[in-house]
């Protein structure tokens, strides 16, 4: 997991924004100095993702402030290959965001997505193995039957596909999500080498099945890929 850095001091940059935009978690581009402002977010697990946008090889930053902490900041890596990943509960607190790099040619792509992000909608899923296609920015939500199911996670273009999963059990650090990357460029997770920090699992193919017994608890799936053409199907079936 993406384990936050503390505050910088001085800590200057906040108040010099130029744009305050109320944000409903759909992936975003802003510029440096740009912030998006989420009033009320879940009580719950969410996943924020974000990409330096540059094409230059220009390191970026990002501020995260939630009620009254002091900003955390967080890498966006020059060039990355798939988003950087942090899941957190800020539970029902506000939330910031703030592009505070230092070269002004430095756009960030961000999003974040869980279950009860006010303005996003999610689809029904249904649970006898009837396919749904995601667009990027599209959710969906299911009812698990009570015994072993399987959701198959399927990128229906040749483009990188990033999946978050949210569902089940939480783990020691509280959170009970799962991002997984399919059309990726190495196969990492579960059997194999480590995942990049935040996510469970990579794969070079374009498909990938994630079995789980969670009992009848909701499933909430979505499409968090950066690229507006990276298609996605999902299908979530009894084992």
């Amino acid at each position: 997991m993406h384990h936050l850095r503390k505050q910088r001091s001085p800590f200057q940059i906040i108040g010099q924004n130029v744009v305050d935009a109320v944000w409903n978690g759909i992936g975003t581009t802003i510029a440096v100095n740009q912030t998006l402002t989420m009033p009320q977010t879940p009580n719950g697990t969410t996943i924020l993702g974000w990409v330096n946008q540059s094409t230059s090889n220009n390191a970026g930053e990002l501020a995260v402030t939630s009620g009254g902490s002091a900003p955390s900041i967080l890498n966006a890596p020059a060039l990355a290959a798939q988003p950087s990943l942090l899941m957190n509960n800020w539970r029902g607190n506000n939330l910031s965001v703030t592009n505070i790099s230092v070269n002004n040619a430095t756009p960030i792509w961000v999003c974040l997505y869980g279950p009860g992000i006010p303005g996003q909608s999610p689809l029904t899923l249904k649970v006898d193995g009837t396919p749904l296609g995601l667009a990027t920015g599209q959710s969906a939500m299911a009812t698990a039957l009570p015994q072993y199911m399987q959701l198959r996670l399927s990128g229906t273009s040749p483009r990188l596909c990033i999946f978050a999963i949210i569902g089940g059990p939480a783990d020691s650090s509280g959170n009970n999500g799962y991002v997984i990357a399919v059309n990726a460029s190495t196969t990492t997770g579960p059997g194999g080498p480590p995942p990049p920090p935040g996510y469970y699992a990579t794969t070079t193919s374009n498909i990938y099945a994630f079995p789980f017994n969670w009992g009848s608890s909701k499933v909430y799936v979505v499409n968090m890929s950066p690229a507006t053409s990276s298609s996605a199907q999902v299908t979530l079936s009894p084992l």
